[in-house]
C-alpha cells in the first residue's frame, strides 16, 4: 500500500466520503470473462484494486447506520458462481499457474501460495480455465470457505483449516466433470446449501435438467440424482447466452430455489431435501415471450424491499422496470420504476455499461448502479417500491476515461464493514487502488487464459 487519501471528488464540487489508497500503476490489465469468472493479467505482476468506499447520495434516505432491514439474502447467478457474504472481508483468491494464491485484505502485505494444487502447471494438476470450473463454498458448515474444484475425473475438495491453511485435496465425486461431458460454456455447476445444514452441496445445470449431489456431513457427497427435468441445455433448451438462471430463496422460508428467465419466468421451490417442486410459471415478464434478449436487457434477483425476499427488476429499451415479490414465490406484473435511465434507448450497451444492483445507504434494500459513457449513475431506492431518478455521482470508472468491460472489471461490494456497498475496481494506472503483488504477470502464470481470481470472504 501507498499514499492514504481520505476523501475522492465527485461531480459539480461534491465530495463523497472514500477510504481510498493511491498507487501510480502505469501498466495495462488483460481481463476476459467466461462462465467462471474475471481472470487479470498484468505485466508487471501487481493487482490493482480500486476502493471507492460508501457512495451516499444526500437524498436524507439511509444513513448507514442499519434499520430494520432483513438479512441479505445469497443468490448464485450465471455470473455469480461466488457470491460475496461478508461485510468489510474482501479476500482475494487466485488460482494461478502454481497452485491457489490468497490475500487477505488487511493483514498480508503480498500474496501467499496457500496450496500447490488447482493450478495450470503440470505438478499444480493442469487445470484450465476452458475445461474446469474452480469455486469457493463452505462444504463443512464452519462458516470458511473452502477450495471446490471439477476436473476431468470430477470433484475434489480441498477444506480449509483457517489462517491460510488448506488441507491436501479430496477427491470426493466422480461426477460433473469434463469426462462425463459436462462443459463450461454449456453447463453451470454451483455449491450451494440446499437443505439449510450450512455445508454445501453441488448442483449442476446438465443436458437433461438440473442434476443435486448431496454433502453427507462427512466429507463425501452422495451420488448425483435428476432433481428437475428441466433448466437443461437439452432439457428445454436453455443455453447461457439465451436464458438466465439464478438460484435464490424466492419465498423466505430459507432454501434456495431454481429461477429462471426463459419463454417465461419459471420457478421451482425447493422442498428442503436435495429435491424440488414442478416448474411453475410465476411471471410473463422479463421473459424472452415478451422480447427480454440478454445481449440488451439486463436483469436480476435482488431484494428491493428490505423484507428478505428477492424481487426482480430488469433494464428493457425504455427504462427500468421492478416485479415485486408478493412474499409467496410469485411476483406482481413488472412496473417501470426508472424511465428513459439504464436502458438501451439512452445509449446503455451491455458490452459497454455494467449495472448492479447493491445497497448504497446501508437501509438493507437494493439501489441501482451503472457504469456509463461519462461516469458513476446511481438510482437510491426510496423504500416505498419507487426509486429517486438517476443522478451522475462519480465522473470516474467511465467508458470515455478508457474503462472498458473487457479489460477493466467493476464491483461492488461491502469493504468495510457498514453495511454499504463499496465500488472495486481494476483499471490500468494512475488510479486510487489497493496495490497487491504477484496477481497478474504473464511470466508467473497468470494470463487470462490459464488462472481464475475471485473476490471472497474466506472466513466468516
Amino acid at each position: 500500500m501507498s499514499k492514504y487519501n481520505k476523501k475522492y471528488v465527485a461531480p459539480e464540487g461534491q465530495y463523497w466520503g472514500g477510504n481510498l489508497v493511491i498507487s501510480d500503476t502505469p501498466f495495462w490489465w488483460k481481463v476476459d470473462k467466461d462462465n467462471v469468472g474475471y481472470m487479470l493479467t498484468m505485466p508487471d505482476g501487481k493487482l490493482s484494486l480500486t476502493f471507492i468506499t460508501g457512495i451516499e447520495e444526500k437524498l436524507e434516505k439511509g444513513n448507514g447506520q442499519g434499520g430494520t432491514s432483513q438479512p441479505k439474502k445469497v443468490v448464485y447467478g450465471q455470473n455469480s458462481l461466488v457470491p460475496h457474504n461478508g461485510q468489510g472481508k474482501v479476500d482475494i483468491i487466485g488460482f494461478g499457474a502454481a497452485g491457489v494464491v490468497v490475500w487477505r485484505q488487511g493483514s498480508q502485505t503480498s500474496d501467499l501460495l496457500v496450496t500447490p494444487n488447482f493450478g495450470f502447471n503440470n505438478e499444480a494438476g493442469r487445470w484450465r480455465v476452458e475445461n474446469h470450473v474452480r469455486l469457493l463454498a463452505d462444504t463443512t458448515g464452519n462458516g470458511r470457505l473452502d477450495i471446490v474444484g471439477f476436473s476431468d475425473a470430477g470433484v475434489s475438495i480441498s477444506v480449509s483449516k483457517g489462517d491460510n491453511i488448506f488441507e491436501e485435496p479430496n477427491f470426493v465425486l466422480a461426477e460433473f466433470g469434463y469426462d462425463a461431458g459436462w462443459r463450461v460454456e454449456k453447463h453451470l455447476r454451483f455449491v450451494a446449501d440446499l437443505r439449510n445444514t450450512g455445508r454445501g452441496d453441488i448442483i449442476g445445470f446438465g443436458d437433461q435438467g438440473v442434476f443435486v449431489s448431496l454433502n453427507n456431513g462427512d466429507s463425501t457427497f452422495s451420488p448425483s440424482k435428476l432433481a428437475v427435468a428441466d433448466f437443461g441445455y437439452e432439457a428445454g433448451g436453455w443455453t447461457p447466452d439465451v436464458s438466465l438462471r439464478f438460484l435464490a430463496d424466492l419465498n423466505g422460508n430459507g432454501l434456495l430455489d431454481i429461477i429462471g428467465f426463459g419463454r417465461v419466468v419459471w420457478a421451482s421451490f425447493n422442498n428442503g431435501d436435495g429435491t424440488f417442486q414442478p416448474l411453475k410459471s410465476v411471471l410473463a415478464d422479463f421473459s424472452n415471450g415478451q422480447a427480454w434478449y440478454n445481449d440488451r436487457h439486463p436483469r436480476f434477483v435482488a431484494d428491493l424491499t428490505g423484507d428478505g425476499k428477492p424481487d426482480l427488476i430488469g433494464m428493457k429499451d425504455d427504462g427500468v422496470y421492478v416485479a415485486f415479490n408478493n412474499g409467496d414465490g410469485t411476483f406482481n406484473a413488472a412496473q417501470k420504476v426508472v424511465d428513459n435511465e439504464f436502458c438501451y434507448s439512452k445509449g446503455w450497451r451491455v458490452e459497454k455499461h455494467p449495472i448492479f444492483i447493491a445497497d448504497l445507504t446501508g437501509d438493507g434494500r437494493g439501489d441501482i448502479v451503472g457504469f456509463y459513457d461519462d461516469g458513476v449513475y446511481v438510482a437510491i431506492n426510496n423504500g416505498d417500491k419507487t426509486f429517486n431518478p438517476a443522478k451522475r455521482v462519480l465522473d470516474k470508472f467511465s467508458w470515455k476515461e478508457n474503462w472498458v468491460i473487457e479489460k477493466h472489471p467493476r464491483f461492488l461490494v461491502d469493504t468495510t464493514g457498514d453495511g454499504r456497498a463499496d465500488i472495486v475496481g481494476i483499471w490500468d494506472s494512475d488510479v486510487y487502488t489497493l496495490l497487491v503483488e504477484n496477481f497478474g504477470d504473464n511470466r508467473r502464470g497468470w494470463a487470462a487464459d490459464k488462472a481464475v481470481k475471485y473476490v471472497a470472504s474466506l472466513y466468516p
